[in-house]
Parts: C-alpha cells; sequence; structure tokens
C-alpha cells in the first residue's frame, strides 16, 4: 500500500506540472501579460517535481532502480540539471511572490 501511494503522489505531483505549464503555454498566446508568473510558477513546480517524482520511483523500483542496467539515473540526473537550469526553484518562488504582489520574500539561509 505504501508503494501505491508513493505512486498517487507522483501521479499528483506530474498532474499539477502539467496544468501549470499548460497555463503558462496558454497564457503566452491569451494574456502574455500574465506569462512572467505562469512561467515562474511552471518553473518552480518543475523543478521540485522533477526531482521529487525520480527520486520516489527510485525508491519504487527498489534494487533495479540503483542499477546501471535501468534507464532511471538518467532520469534523476536530468531532473538534477533541470532544476537548476534557468534559475532554482527558490529564485521562482521568490519571483512569484514578487509578481503576486506579496513582495520581495525575505532570503533563505543557504
Amino acid at each position: 500500500q505504501a508503494v501505491s501511494h508513493r505512486c498517487a503522489d507522483m501521479l499528483r505531483e506530474t498532474e499539477s506540472v502539467r496544468s501549470t505549464t499548460l497555463w503558462a503555454a496558454w497564457a503566452a498566446e491569451a494574456e502574455p501579460e500574465t506569462l512572467p508568473l505562469a512561467a515562474a510558477m511552471a518553473k518552480a513546480l518543475a523543478s521540485d517535481a522533477g526531482w521529487n517524482v525520480t527520486s520516489s520511483a527510485m525508491q519504487v523500483h527498489g534494487g533495479i532502480g540503483f542499477t546501471w542496467e535501468h534507464d532511471l539515473h538518467f532520469f534523476l540526473k536530468r531532473a538534477k540539471v533541470d532544476g537548476a537550469l534557468f534559475g532554482s526553484a527558490r529564485e521562482h518562488r521568490e519571483r512569484v511572490a514578487e509578481l503576486s504582489g506579496l513582495g520581495a520574500a525575505a532570503p533563505l539561509p543557504a
């Protein structure tokens, strides 16, 4: 049952990213003034979810997920690189707060 819950969480995160990314794509066409907010939100969610989903998949796959015989290690590395590409999730969350009118978030310790 724990595996089922982990898989359900992975699906929930994936669908959240999908929905937010589609919103950002729609905003680019229909409401360009909301694009900076939508893009920052999509990037922040995608960065976090990419790492969370691939590391959870590693756990779900068990021993085979940790070996070179399975391709999962490629996805884990890709998620790590993509998380840092074009700004970290933290930077984009700060941007979302700023664009939402919440003011700049206090910098977190590194």
